[in-house]
Parts: structure tokens; sequence; C-alpha cells
């Protein structure tokens, strides 16, 4: 088998996060002002398979996302300014327009 048709008939595994599936509960405590200590008890409290509920992983959970965002924001940036040139390359202004006279 060669990796071309490896690459067809596999697909990668995600790795996913047991927090991944919690994120909403996550931010809304964190944005209601509690911490990551008390959000940590609540998900031990609601998850059966504890496997990974730690402050350090939560902590490294949440800074891999507030960049990963960036990232995109940075992105949507960069997309929303190239659009804003190209509409403006494409209208010349003439700024003595106003004084000029009319006939």
């Amino acid at each position: 088998m060669n990796l071309d048709d490896f690459i067809k008939n596999t697909e990668p595994k995600k790795k996913k996060s047991i927090f991944d599936e919690h994120i909403k509960d996550i931010k809304k405590l964190l944005d209601l002002g509690y911490t990551q200590k008390q959000v940590i008890e609540y998900l031990q409290q609601k998850i059966k398979n504890k496997v990974g509920l730690s402050e350090q992983n939560l902590s490294n959970y949440l800074k891999k996302n507030k960049e990963t965002n960036k990232k995109n924001i940075k992105t949507e940036i960069e997309k929303s300014q190239d659009i804003k040139k190209d509409s403006s390359e494409k209208k010349p202004l003439d700024m003595w327009a106003n004084l000029k006279q009319k006939n």
C-alpha cells in the first residue's frame, strides 16, 4: 500500500479533549467569575470519566483555544482589509472635485 492509498482509505484521528464537549459550560462559568478550580469541581461532578480533569489541563486547553481564536481573528481582519483595499483601488478619489467648476 502506498501513501496515496493510505490517505484515501484512512481518516486521521482527531485528538479530542474532554473539555471540548463542555466548552459552553466552561465559558459560562468563567464569564460569571468562577475560578478554574471551581470549574474543575463542577466538571468532576458532571463527568463520569474523570481522566484528565485538572486545573493545569484546563489552563492549557483555554490557552490553546485562545491562541487559535486570535489566529482566526487575525485572518478575518486581514481578509476584510484586503477587501477594503480592492474596493478602494477600483474607485479613485478626486480630491479637487469640489473645486472644479461645473458647466
